[in-house]
């Protein structure tokens, strides 16, 4: 395998495992937002979703940031540069929205957050525990991930990785709504619901297509690769 597929390859993995960690980490975010959400009982569980369909836009960011890293990976000092190509593109947007004010409430009837307010601790706070901490753990598993020497394994694990994010998106709507309370409230409320699992399934559907896609088909030019070889002998 020469190094320009190999480089290839190198690009695609990390993307396929920054999805799923995306998935992941964001979802993670979201489960923790609405577990501690206080009296928002009809809807409960849709930060959780919409954390795990954000994670996969922000997963893909950080890796493209890892890609372009790595175009100059021959260069000294290239892990950090990979380090923080990632962070940035998994941190970029929720900075900018941060810096735009603060987020709308939870619940429908507390009024927002005054700017002089959100513009100080409790901006700081949330910037660092639902931006900055999240994009640091991708960061650092996709530094790691693309520091390894490259083994065709690797592939097909990030693929299968990819596939299994798609499948959690696709139930998470399920397994959520079963946990959490019964939806309550106006019609707006189970709209806010619906939307949130609608996202899941159109962001699930072709994560899990590529997925199965890019594993089906290693694992096809793996067994035609070992064929050829036996043939060979």
């Amino acid at each position: 395998m020469n190094d320009h597929v190999i480089d290839r390859e190198r690009v695609r993995d990390v993307l396929s495992i920054g999805i799923a960690v995306g998935v992941l980490i964001w979802g993670a975010v979201g489960a923790w937002t609405a577990v501690t959400v206080q009296n928002y009982p009809w809807n409960q569980w849709v930060p959780f979703a919409n954390g795990a369909s954000k994670g996969v836009l922000l997963g893909m960011l950080a890796a493209a940031g890892v890609a372009i890293a790595l175009a100059g990976g021959s260069r000294t000092g290239w892990r950090w540069a990979v380090f923080i190509g990632a962070l940035i593109g998994g941190g970029l947007l929720g900075t900018i929205k941060d810096l735009l004010g603060p987020p709308a409430p939870a619940v429908y009837f507390e009024e927002s957050i005054p700017d002089e307010r959100w513009y100080g601790t409790t901006m700081l706070l949330h910037w660092t525990g639902k931006v900055v901490l999240p994009a640091l753990l991708c960061a650092v598993i996709l530094t790691l991930l693309a520091a390894r020497p490259y083994r065709r394994t690797q592939s097909l694990l990030a693929g299968a990785a990819l596939a299994l994010a798609g499948v959690a998106l696709l139930l998470l709507p399920a397994i959520a709504s079963a946990l959490a309370p019964e939806v309550q409230g106006n019609g707006q409320h189970v709209n806010e619901g619906f939307k949130a699992g609608l996202i899941c399934w159109i962001v699930g559907i072709p994560v899990l297509a590529v997925g199965m896609l890019r594993t089906f088909s290693l694992r096809t030019g793996r067994r035609g690769a070992r064929t050829e070889r036996i043939r060979s002998q």
